[in-house]
């Protein structure tokens, strides 16, 4: 049966006019062109109540009720991983999947995303986290500007920071609509080094060569002093990967007098340059190298050219941020 279309209270109003001015119905609705049969109970309901609109009426009976409802809200908060089809398993409700979805999303605001990837943190390094964050917790942006942050980083010849699309429906697999993956793809690790006032050095490391405690003192000596009197800089900021905490390394840096933060592991969120490597592969990405050579000249060039000293600034400036969010988060991962 099909479904029947409401007057207008503007329409329902003329047909009222029409009929106290002693115009038949037939007349009515094919000046209006719309049916006898709801002009005629138009009329009839002006006649019986004194107006021709319809009143509010109070639509069907929702499925599910408050306890329902707030019990989806729990569920979803204590797991939100949990699917609609999992939730209406546990309410045992016989409420579609897409009521569930409706209501979690109209009334909750809990809509589906994409979770963000973060480290996983022991207890111990949440609590090393939270004691380095409220020891430099009162340290100004001119501290954190004479730091020379460091780190290691791959970059890939293929890579794609794409993770939405939008299409027309049949069309998923048009090459524009698809990212292209290799088996293998090219990379090159690179090790560099920034403050507030700009870039600092980038090196190269050799394909297929470990990183040790060796490679990476002799690359200190050679790069390190030289770097931060450029760049303005007294203390020098290393993560606690093994060849940057050997007794070698650590031994070298006190000898030569450089004041060496204390960072906690696992924490890429903490450093900035960690965002700084992200907008470098993407600027390289977007030159479409073609082999490796071609890999290693755009990453010294994005690095030369395309690092603006103002966003190095700025990222070094986020630090009291950072340290104020780790702390608020209880020694946990942030949005950095």
């Amino acid at each position: 049966m099909a479904r029947i279309r409401q007057l207008t209270p503007r329409k329902c109003a003329v047909i009222v006019q029409y009929a106290e001015d002693g115009r038949s119905v037939r007349d009515i609705a094919r000046s209006l062109k719309i049916d006898r049969s709801a002009v005629q109970r138009c009329i009839s309901r002006y006649k019986r109540s004194g107006s021709g609109e319809i009143k509010a009426r109070t639509g069907r009976p929702r499925i599910t009720d408050n306890r329902h409802d707030n019990r989806m809200r729990r569920l979803v908060l204590a797991n939100p991983s949990v699917t609609s089809q999992e939730i209406k398993d546990m309410l045992d409700s016989s409420a579609s999947t897409r009521t569930i979805r409706r209501r979690l999303v109209n009334d909750f605001n809990l809509r589906s995303r994409r979770p963000a990837r973060k480290p996983l943190l022991t207890t111990v390094q949440a609590k090393k986290r939270l004691m380095f964050c409220k020891k430099y917790a009162k340290w100004t942006v001119d501290q954190w500007n004479k730091v020379l942050f460091s780190d290691e980083s791959t970059f890939c010849q293929f890579g794609s920071f794409v993770s939405h699309v939008r299409r027309l429906p049949n069309t998923r697999y048009e090459p524009k609509n698809t990212i292209p993956t290799v088996k293998h793809s090219p990379k090159v690790m690179v090790w560099g080094c920034f403050s507030a006032s700009g870039r600092g050095s980038l090196v190269f490391i050799p394909v297929g060569k470990t990183v040790n405690a060796e490679f990476y003192l002799d690359m200190l000596r050679d790069r390190l002093e030289r770097t931060m009197t450029i760049l303005d800089c007294s203390v020098f900021q290393q993560d606690s990967a093994p060849c940057h905490t050997a007794k070698t390394v650590k031994n070298w840096i006190k000898n030569s007098d450089i004041q060496l933060l204390d960072w906690p592991g696992n924490s890429p969120d903490l450093n900035p340059i960690e965002n700084l490597w992200q907008i470098m592969k993407r600027n390289v990405r977007r030159h479409a190298p073609k082999n490796m050579q071609d890999l290693q000249f755009w990453i010294k060039r994005v690095w030369i050219n395309e690092v603006d000293p103002n966003v190095c600034k700025k990222l070094v400036a986020s630090m009291p941020k950072r340290i104020q969010t780790v702390i608020h988060n209880k020694g946990q991962m942030s949005k950095y």
